[in-house]
């Protein structure tokens, strides 16, 4: 028995619609799968596959730790509304253009009238005293997760880009 799905189209607007298939797809699998000879069903490969180790679940106490962590990091951050939030970005170096892909932000917090921000990215490769590596992005308009997917391009040698420091901030 397969668990691929046929002529099911996942986007935005049918997340319970897939979800609904692929469970009762899964449970079409694990009753066939029972229903094999013992040597199958019975094998270490599918206790151990549903049945969790010890050091699993130690792993999963750590990143639960981990969690907590962070959240609490986070609540100690938040009365300080300039320091939250998360940003991705990626860097690649190619040809003799170093370039900033600019996903999206996180978590940002609203601004002190506590409305959600309109933001942007700017982007500086250090030092630079004269402002001359600045890059921005577009003003993404009320949203505590923005997303920005743009491209920042620096025309550089290589020996220079390696002396630089890469300074992404999030503007209100």
């Amino acid at each position: 028995y397969s668990l691929q799905s046929t002529s099911l189209h996942v986007g935005r607007s049918n997340i319970k619609q897939v979800a609904e298939k692929r469970r009762v797809d899964i449970k079409r699998f694990l009753t066939s799968l029972f229903k094999m000879a013992d040597e199958i069903c019975h094998s270490d490969l599918v206790y151990t596959f549903f049945h969790p180790l010890l050091r699993d679940q130690q792993e999963a106490s750590i990143h639960e730790a981990k969690l907590k962590e962070r959240k609490k990091e986070r609540a100690i951050n938040s009365e300080s509304w300039r320091l939250r939030g998360e940003l991705r970005l990626s860097v690649h170096y190619q040809r003799g253009i170093l370039m900033v892909m600019v996903h999206h932000a996180r978590e940002l917090p609203a601004v002190p009238n506590g409305q959600e921000p309109s933001t942007y990215v700017k982007v500086y490769l250090l030092p630079d005293p004269h402002k001359q590596t600045k890059r921005k992005t577009k003003v993404v308009r009320r949203s505590c997760h923005p997303s920005f997917m743009e491209m920042l391009e620096y025309r550089m040698p290589l020996e220079i880009v390696q002396h630089r420091i890469l300074q992404a901030t999030v503007w209100n």
